[in-house]
């Protein structure tokens, strides 16, 4: 159990959570696999970044300390039954895999019976037939973190002790099958939307690249990894485009009139769009050619068109609610999350900024 009330990653992240407008079986979710998918999600990074075997157990070290430290005498996972958490990890795979992405892998073969366990029916119901894309995997996300989250808060834990709970876990079922529960675990890391994809980072960027977190909006964030898993060809042309719209450089701030949490939604619905199509009369309009040499667009049979600015604004409405089943009129009155919401101003801004750069021209 941690102790140490002066821990700044921990009020840091906390504070995050409470500004996405997380309720506390969410949060519970989150930081419960925060701790038990810390050494997966991180693996790559850290022995890309160091070379020495002692060194990286050490950074490892580091990492999973930095939002609570485990106390060798109170392990709060030994008073959970972990059969329906073990239980939700496993059925997650079979939906993101075998539903989802439609694969057939046998977990069966891979992972140790100590991992397995009954597929929860009601969780495989809700994902029945989707489709893969970005909601799809946001919304299984969600429900994840909301299910294992509510089992958790039954047991009145401290945050400190639902993260600790996760390490717990992690560390107990690696001894026992280090490969199986890697695969589960960088399963659900793999279908992360971009707004987890942003908060799973952040152990990571706090620690090692702090100048960057700082600098960041959360929206900038998520915006990042929005479009480098949805079209790396153009990455580089719309972060550029961002940085001139939404910051001013010396220092590095988010510019006046970007009030996120200060400014009606419509308004900011409005303005993410009205300023994704001035991408036309920005410097990055100079690298149409390289949105046109590529084909991984939502509307790409916008290619080199001209048509009406009007009908361009009524598409980029209609695809953005049906692809990402986002009402705009009910995300204005409430519907999401404010994370949740700046992820599907992300989705404007990109969606938006792509199409308009392949578009020939606005018809009279």
């Amino acid at each position: 159990m941690s102790q140490n009330p002066e821990n700044p990653f921990k009020t840091y992240f906390d504070q995050t959570l409470e500004r996405c407008g997380f309720d506390e079986d969410l949060k519970a979710g989150i930081l419960f696999f925060l701790g038990e998918s810390i050494i997966a999600a991180n693996t790559n990074q850290l022995m890309n970044m160091f070379t020495e075997e002692e060194k990286i157990q050490q950074e490892f070290r580091r990492l999973f300390t930095l939002y609570a430290t485990p106390n060798a005498d109170i392990n709060p996972l030994e008073a959970l039954d972990t059969a329906p958490i073990k239980q939700i990890i496993y059925t997650y795979n079979e939906i993101y895999v075998n539903s989802i992405r439609n694969k057939s892998f046998d977990f069966d073969k891979v992972i140790n019976d100590n991992l397995k366990s009954e597929f929860k029916l009601d969780f495989i119901e809700e994902f029945k037939n989707k489709q893969y894309k970005l909601v799809t995997n946001h919304n299984l996300n969600t429900s994840f973190f909301k299910q294992i989250g509510s089992y958790l808060n039954q047991f009145e834990l401290s945050y400190e002790d639902i993260y600790l709970t996760g390490i717990n876990y992690y560390q107990t079922n690696q001894k026992i099958d280090f490969e199986g529960i890697n695969v589960l675990n960088l399963n659900i890391i793999d279908s992360f939307s971009p707004l987890y994809t942003t908060l799973f980072h952040y152990p990571l960027l706090y620690t090692y690249y702090p100048a960057n977190l700082n600098a960041n909006h959360l929206f900038s964030s998520i915006l990042q990894f929005l479009y480098l898993h949805t079209n790396t060809d153009i990455a580089k042309h719309i972060h550029a485009f961002h940085n001139h719209i939404f910051y001013e450089n010396n220092p590095r701030k988010v510019r006046k009139g970007w009030e996120f949490e200060e400014l009606e939604r419509g308004i900011l619905i409005s303005q993410t769009f009205h300023n994704a199509l001035n991408i036309r009369k920005s410097p990055i309009f100079g690298t149409r050619a390289d949105f046109l040499a590529s084909d991984n667009y939502l509307l790409n049979e916008l290619k080199d068109q001209n048509i009406p600015l009007e009908n361009f604004k009524a598409l980029m409405t209609k695809t953005i609610e049906e692809y990402y089943e986002a009402d705009i009129d009910e995300v204005v009155a409430g519907k999401l999350n404010h994370a949740e919401f700046l992820q599907l101003l992300a989705i404007i801004f990109y969606e938006t900024s792509a199409n308009t750069m392949i578009v020939k021209g606005w018809k009279n």
